[in-house]
């Protein structure tokens, strides 16, 4: 993007000198049209850019987001099944504790990213010109991830709770 901006620059530049070189006034006209072409491709690729770096930010996060959810959700099931089949092991329970606990540390950092990214989507949304239905997308796509995170946290407290019906058998 900077060498685009600096390219811009340059034959702005350029063009610049051949005016000042040039006083046939068609010319000069000609000229300026092709700088406002040139002006208003910049400007929707920039709005084109800034959309769907929101989007891809929002789509990662969930996507991760969702990754995380399956696999406490698996880990849940697993510590179900032996809860019961009433075999109780107290390294396999250290490994449900920690791993626990990484999960729980995985679902705080995300926390803070969802949260970034949310703010990086308001203020691209405050700064481009992005349509209703533009603006509609990405603020859904913020609900989703609160809606995402919400759901996050009640897979890990079920998850804390098999892990205590799980510790409770010994």
């Amino acid at each position: 993007m900077k060498k685009l901006i600096l390219l811009f620059i340059l034959t702005l530049f350029g063009m610049s000198r051949v005016v000042a070189q040039d006083n046939n006034p068609s010319q000069t006209s000609d000229l300026k049209a092709y700088v406002d072409s040139l002006s208003t491709k910049l400007n929707t690729l920039q709005h084109d850019y800034d959309y769907l770096y929101c989007r891809h930010e929002i789509n990662q996060i969930q996507s991760e987001l969702k990754y995380l959810l399956n696999d406490v959700n698996i880990k849940s099931n697993a510590i179900l099944i032996n809860c019961y089949h009433g075999r109780y092991d107290s390294d396999l329970y250290s490994i449900y504790r920690s791993g626990y606990n990484s999960q729980v540390d995985l679902y705080d950092s995300f926390k803070e990213n969802v949260e970034l990214v949310q703010r990086v989507v308001r203020l691209r949304i405050l700064s481009s010109n992005f349509t209703q239905n533009e603006i509609n997308v990405l603020m859904n796509g913020c609900e989703t991830l609160d809606r995402c995170l919400s759901a996050l946290q009640s897979a890990l407290d079920y998850c804390e709770l098999v892990i205590g019906m799980y510790r409770d058998l010994k």
